[in-house]
């Protein structure tokens, strides 16, 4: 007996689609090895978020979570997170898609949204705070260089 029976047994007595199942699957349980990152401007813009994220964490005062909430009240703070979170639109002119940037996705989220946001980059982004601790919160390096090895590691 197979350790795969017990589901092809279970799937048969449903009306499942191979496809869907296919799917859900691929999405659950990705294939093992290292995975081929695609360098697009929007995966950069996001990995460059968190290293601006955990670095004025790591340099403000205060505990955590003070720091955090500071930030996010701060007029910097906005300015920062509009210049980092565009919105892809489509141009009707050219017909391509193109990066804006708005205040919309800073006002739609509450708050607390964002200091949940904030505080989940500076809790998963480990490696970013071990680079900061090493140099004393100074970015070590010429920064691109630093932010290329992060996006490799990672």
């Amino acid at each position: 007996m197979s350790k795969w029976d017990k589901l092809i047994k279970y799937l048969k007595t449903t009306d499942a689609k191979p496809d869907a199942v296919l799917a859900s699957v691929k999405a659950m349980w990705p294939v093992k090895g290292t995975k081929e990152i695609k360098y697009t401007d929007n995966y950069i813009m996001k990995k460059t978020w968190a290293y601006v994220v955990c670095h004025k964490i790591y340099n403000s005062e205060g505990k955590i979570d003070l720091r955090i909430r500071n930030w996010i009240l701060s007029e910097g703070y906005k300015i920062n997170f509009n210049s980092f979170h565009w919105i892809k639109k489509r141009n009707p002119k050219t017909k391509k898609s193109e990066y804006y940037g708005d205040d919309k996705g800073f006002s739609n989220k509450t708050n607390e949204q964002h200091y949940n946001a904030v505080k989940k980059l500076w809790n998963t982004n480990k490696k970013i705070r071990a680079e900061l601790d090493k140099t004393n919160g100074a970015m070590p390096g010429a920064s691109m260089a630093v932010l290329m090895n992060h996006l490799q590691t990672n």
